[in-house]
């Protein structure tokens, strides 16, 4: 029976399908990858969820100097049925998370639905934070919601997680499968630390490499690509401001060495404590608005080597994707 919040326009007669779902989260990475993957395949629309029960505005949008009705959540369903693959395709993409404390219940009538289509699998993407370098090549992490599937995994080009946490319903998603006795996959792509709020489309092009060899399927890359190396231009300027500021400070500190860094003794108490109060605030909203106040503070009183672990911290306590 189909979930009452649930309306098809019609239902696709699907062979054995495979489910990916995406919804917002780290990078990006998620909603990239899928949102591409259902484009290059030309999927075909064919029902939502009504978000009334699941979703509600948490702010204003402003456009034009004025607040406007923020937009309404979109939950859509897609399908992609071929002959040269052995499962047939849903594809579900929301465009927001549902509100705290209703992800469960959201997760649950999704993947009830998905068992009523003929859904097998489930296959979800998530980031995956960590200490890279921007422009080495992310690797593809394999998250499996039962032991019998690592073996099978190990033909792809992923590597396993080890313990960790994906947080958010790109990882609870696949959880709920295993319950209702679904298999399922978290493909996690690697991401910087400092990328967690900026969009990030090389991982999502990488796990995409994996996924369609999953799938069966072949999409043309090309434009992901290009834009993948156009985001790479616009992090850079952000890679080299917090990977290579301790390297120019000490070169110039040799050079000029009669000029003294500020220590503890030379800043004044006041501002260790807006210091410590910008800290807490950054800790709160985990903002990247807030994280760079944070730095400017630091680096106009020449102290961000004393704060340096503590301020990278901030980005690795998103570790575990949303």
């Amino acid at each position: 029976m189909i979930s009452k919040i649930i309306s098809f326009n019609s239902i696709p007669k699907l062979e054995s399908p495979y489910l990916i779902a995406a919804w917002p989260g780290m990078g990006k990475v998620a909603l990239t990858a899928v949102t591409y993957l259902r484009e290059q395949l030309g999927a075909t629309y064919f029902g939502q969820i009504d978000e009334s029960d699941f979703f509600a505005p948490t702010g204003a949008m402003v456009e034009k100097q004025i607040i406007s009705a923020p937009p309404s959540p979109t939950n859509k369903f897609y399908y992609f049925k071929s002959a040269k693959i052995k499962h047939d395709l849903i594809i579900f993409l929301g465009s927001e998370q549902p509100l705290p404390h209703r992800e469960y219940a959201f997760a649950k009538e999704l993947l009830k639905t998905a068992k009523m289509l003929g859904v097998i699998k489930v296959f979800t993407t998530a980031a995956a934070p960590s200490d890279m370098h921007y422009k080495d090549t992310p690797r593809v992490f394999a998250v499996p919601n039962h032991q019998d599937m690592l073996q099978e995994l190990l033909q792809y080009k992923v590597q396993f997680m080890g313990d960790g946490t994906i947080a958010g319903l790109n990882g609870l998603m696949v959880s709920i499968a295993r319950e209702m006795e679904i298999e399922g996959v978290c493909l996690l792509g690697e991401i910087p630390f400092f990328t967690v709020q900026v969009e990030f489309p090389r991982a999502s092009q990488m796990i995409l490499g994996v996924l369609t060899e999953m799938l069966g399927v072949t999409i043309d890359m090309v434009d992901l690509e290009l834009y993948a190396d156009e985001k790479m231009k616009e992090i850079e300027p952000l890679a080299k401001l917090l990977t290579k500021e301790k390297e120019t400070r000490q070169e110039d500190a040799d050079e000029e060495p009669e000029i003294p860094r500020s220590g503890d003794t030379d800043v004044p108490e006041e501002i260790r404590l807006r210091i410590e109060k910008l800290f807490q605030k950054a800790e709160f909203d985990r903002t990247y608005k807030s994280k760079m106040k944070l730095k400017e503070e630091l680096d106009h009183w020449n102290v961000f080597d004393d704060y340096q672990d503590r301020f990278l911290d901030l980005f690795k306590k998103n570790k575990g994707e949303s």
